[in-house]
């Protein structure tokens, strides 16, 4: 077969395999990701509709709420400077966390806890803990779906929109006869989801996180209007500040606290108007957060601290309702519990009971125990569990689980022991029998010891319902999750098939891939990923040093400095098991914020030099110095101001002076002229390669990389900003080893996966860091925020893809024995070396034959004497083509592995809590960094300098 149409397949097939990658993530995931399947019809009427108790005697406590939301109400952290604080906020546990613990910015609210006008709770949430799907488990009192992950960034009214959706809040406005109505003031998300319901309404954006006030001071200037109205049953109130800053600046920020107070400032002056206005004086105030955060400020997965969610029922009828004194502030809580515990769903059936309205058809939920007291009544407290019962009996019907258990729960009221039964299912329907006995007794002969054994086998019951119709929706098409995977593994083959030849060299990356795609199916390696990747990178660094380290005349300070330095980086940032370096790193920059920019002027000073050196042969030394100083303090100026913005404490060490020129200055026109600046030194690059003295590509793509690396660095927290000098250092000293395009790509991808966890990012969603998203983009550029957010949180991956091109065109122009020769011993490395030279020649060769237009190779006396054409097939393999399939193999293989491994989890919890978040930081990496980076970013950039090469 000729070269020409050899390699012309073998590029198409590739291009192919990138395209059907993402293609067939993007078919396995709307397979995955569906919304809620619809409760199935039929039955019985009376359980999905239970008409009301005759017990039903009095009027219901409350007649209007106040559903404050404060996004992300879990964390408070001290403004306070002491090296004492700073000490204990690193210990897990040690913030002042809820509203509830030591140095809160609640003080009011802990005195209405202490005065008995406020119960409080934490409140769990489920899986994902983000704002969308814990808005629907709050208003619907049920379990959502993954798709909520994508709804909560795909900012589309039409996509979330759920007209007719059974909620409290339809249910309360229905059963006021629309006499009162259902208002709102706060995020979008609310009106998108249900557009039908509110009748006066104010809704602002979310998108633009950057935002600290905006949403909560408009919130904020609707409620004294609103407080003096008497035409609303209900007034939600959604205030996000809390958690854009927490985004912004991590729960240390020294906003956290001041954001506190101002929300304790709004309960004051809600609970002020409950006290002393006559038409709100059967009112109830919900404070509650939607989720918690995590150290870092971030919300999405599923530790402690996420889930956990400080909720508060406050209302000055409820003083004397319980004889249960609550100390307020509360001592610390390391598991993050504060009072007693309740799943957010619960919120739901409470609201209810304590406003009269019937309960939602899908709810989860059971009435709050510590509530029932506030209902005034023991006979009506205990009618409305009855009706929570019937209603959750009902819910379990329509569920999964009831339909498939239909035929078999006939025969299980001849169980005695509930505890016997195999299934979960069975146990709830006996423990249901149980109530229905219990609910006998109690209307037989009422009295306190029947009404307390009713209730017991009542909470019993509801435990385990809530249990079964808590797990996560599995409405999974099959049909796409096989079509997903066959494109898949076409992908692979065609990767296969676009090798030129089958070279055994390429054994380091086929065994990281291979093992790598076994752990896909071990849940716990999934969590855990970063363990394979920062000791796979350890492992590799050691192996590639070891081979070019041996003999009397190699230096061993350099191998060793780069090993260490791999094993450094991955100290900097918590992962998994906390290290204590990470904490104790953390703690020094807190106490010492200077030691912080230290490393950041370092930083940016490598940069200087490098871009004042490449741009020296055009401009001049003094010229090429002022440009790159120019570019350098740009970048560092917009790190100054914009850690001014969101984490003022980092600089209290400034002048006054200096902190408000931060402060006043124009951030997007420092960032658009810094981006001029790059555009322009890129272009003049472009041009000197072109019609200049005919610079090296190596030259050129190394100038080219450095301009990038300058905006990674804009793209970083400051905290991370030293890492780009152990990856610069690092580069160098792979530099000198000069790898073949075999061993770089299996430098790029350990070096690269083990720079994402390094820099703080894992499987779980909470790690997506949105900060620098926003750097330059105003709040309707949508797409390039969504870049740049994905771009910012991989910025080591995307850094290691740049420098495996400059690795390439260094080894592609040596054309001699690279760092390693025959006089270190290491013979098999030698013969390595001298093999991969001469196919380069041949490669170089066969390329001028073909631009000649001379298609045929002539056999050469390698080829004769072997009476194959390999030789021939080799000579015509492009280095960089070799690099960017085996990348390919390994995209797609391992995401392969991973959707037969959500498939084989079907069914199981460990699909929506450990699969569902590793295959949305799967689909990224396929589309975003394989595809859009390395396909596509990398490849422009390489033929564009090296041409057809």
């Amino acid at each position: 077969m000729p070269i020409m149409f050899r390699k012309k397949r073998s590029r198409l097939l590739l291009l192919a395999s990138n395209l059907m990658i993402p293609l067939g993530m993007l078919i396995f995931m709307t397979g995955l990701f569906r919304s809620r399947p619809r409760v199935a019809q039929g039955g019985d009427e009376a359980m999905h509709h239970p008409a009301p108790s005759p017990y039903r005697h009095n009027a219901p406590p409350f007649d209007k709420v106040i559903f404050m939301v404060v996004d992300a109400l879990r964390r408070q952290v001290c403004s306070c400077r002491s090296p004492a604080w700073r000490i204990s906020t690193t210990d897990s546990g040690g913030d002042s966390d809820f509203v509830f613990a030591q140095e809160s910015g609640f003080p009011f609210t802990q005195s209405l806890i202490r005065s008995g006008a406020a119960i409080p709770f934490t409140a769990l949430a489920a899986m994902p803990t983000l704002t969308v799907s814990r808005i629907k488990a709050l208003t619907q009192g049920s379990s959502q779906s993954f798709l909520d992950a994508w709804l909560n960034v795909a900012n589309s009214p039409e996509a979330m929109r759920l007209d007719g959706e059974d909620t409290w809040l339809s249910r309360l406005k229905a059963s006021r006869q629309d006499k009162n109505k259902i208002v709102f003031y706060g995020i979008e998300m609310w009106v998108d989801l249900y557009p039908d319901v509110f009748d006066r309404k104010e809704d602002f954006s979310s998108f633009h996180v950057p935002g600290l006030t905006n949403v909560d001071a408009n919130v904020t200037r609707h409620l004294p209007e609103e407080l003096a109205r008497d035409d609303w049953a209900a007034l939600v109130l959604h205030y996000l500040g809390l958690d854009c800053i927490a985004h912004m600046g991590g729960p240390r920020s020294a906003h956290m606290r001041p954001k506190q107070l101002e929300m304790d400032a709004v309960v004051e002056s809600i609970y002020r108007t409950l006290e002393t206005a006559v038409h709100m004086e059967r009112t109830l105030l919900i404070l509650l957060g939607d989720h918690g955060m995590t150290a870092q400020g971030n919300h999405g997965g599923r530790l402690p601290e996420e889930l956990a969610a400080a909720t508060v029922f406050i209302s000055p009828r409820l003083r004397g309702t319980t004889s249960t004194r609550r100390d307020s502030p509360a001592a610390v809580a390391r598991d993050y519990l504060y009072y007693s515990t309740v799943s957010q769903i619960d919120i739901v059936p409470s609201l209810s009971g304590l406003l009269g309205f019937s309960i939602p058809e899908r709810n989860a939920g059971i009435f709050i125990p510590e509530l029932l007291s506030a209902m005034g009544d023991d006979d009506a407290a205990t009618d409305f569990l009855v009706e929570n019962a019937r209603q959750l009996r009902g819910a379990l019907a329509s569920s999964k689980h009831g339909i498939a258990s239909h035929a078999s729960s006939s025969g299980d009221a001849s169980y005695t022991d509930c505890e016997a039964h195999s299934s979960e299912f069975g146990r709830a329907m006996c423990l249901w029998d149980a109530v229905l006995e219990a609910e006998k007794d109690w209307q037989t002969a009422p009295g306190d010891e029947a009404r307390g054994m009713l209730k017991s086998s009542i909470y019993e019951f509801a435990k385990v319902a809530q249990k079964l119709l808590s797990i996560s929706v599995d409405n999974v098409s099959l049909g796409r999750l096989l079509i997903g995977i066959a494109f898949l593994m076409t992908a692979v083959a065609f990767t296969c098939m676009s090798f030129i030849s089958l070279d055994l060299t390429r054994w380091p990356l086929f065994a990281a891939t291979a093992t790598h795609a076994a752990t896909m199916f071990i849940p716990w390696l999934v969590e855990e990923e970063h363990h394979y990747w920062y000791w796979g990178s350890l492992a590799w660094l050691v192996y590639l040093a070891s081979t070019r380290a041996r003999g009397p005349d190699r230096a061993f300070i350099p191998f060793a400095g780069l090993v260490a330095l791999q094993f450094l980086s991955q100290c900097v940032n918590q992962n998994g098991t906390k290290y204590s370096i990470a904490e104790r790193m953390d703690d020094f920059i807190f106490r010492n914020p200077v030691a912080l920019w230290i490393p950041v002027l370092l930083s940016h000073t490598s940069a200087l030099m490098s871009i004042a050196q490449n741009l020296r042969a055009g401009l001049g030394r003094h010229a090429a110095f002022g440009a790159a100083l120019a570019l350098c303090a740009a970048a560092v100026v917009f790190k100054l101001s914009s850690t001014h913005d969101f984490n003022p404490e980092l600089l209290g060490f400034a002048s006054h002076h200096a902190q408000h020129f931060m402060a006043t200055l124009r951030q997007d026109r420092l960032l658009k002229a810094f981006w001029t600046g790059l555009l322009s030194c890129l272009v003049y690059y472009l041009l000197h390669h072109r019609f200049g003295d005919s610079p090296a590509p190596s030259d050129t793509i190394s100038k080219v990389v450095e301009l990038f690396n300058l905006y990674l660095r804009s793209q970083t927290r400051p905290k991370n900003l030293p890492l780009f000098l152990m990856f610069d250092w690092q580069l160098q000293v792979l530099m000198k080893m000069n790898p073949s395009p075999i061993e770089t790509a299996t430098t790029v991808l350990l070096l690269g996966q083990s720079a994402f966890y390094s820099m703080g990012r894992s499987n779980s969603i909470a790690t997506l860091d949105l900060l620098n998203g926003f750097n330059g983009l105003g709040e309707s550029s949508v797409v390039g925020v969504m870049l740049q957010t994905v771009l910012s949180n991989w910025v080591g991956p995307v850094w290691w893809l740049f420098a495996g091109l400059r690795l390439l065109t260094s080894w592609a122009e040596t054309k001699q024995e690279p760092f390693t020769g025959t006089q270190n011993g290491d013979a098999a490395s030698s013969r390595g070396v001298q093999s991969t030279s001469k196919r380069l020649v041949k490669w170089q060769e066969s390329e001028a034959k073909i631009h000649r237009g001379d298609t045929h190779t002539p056999a050469t006396s390698e080829t004769k004497a072997n009476g194959t054409m390999k030789a021939g097939a080799e000579a015509g393999e492009s280095p960089y083509f070799e690099y960017l399939a085996l990348h390919t193999m390994f995209s797609g293989l391992s995401s392969l592995a991973l959707t037969l491994a959500c498939l084989c989890t079907w069914g199981h919890e460990n699909l929506w809590d450990v699969f569902a978040p590793k295959f949305i930081n799967a689909s990224l990496w396929a589309f975003f960094h394989q595809f859009l980076m390395n396909c596509l970013g990398c490849s422009c950039l390489w033929f564009l300098i090296n041409g057809r090469r």
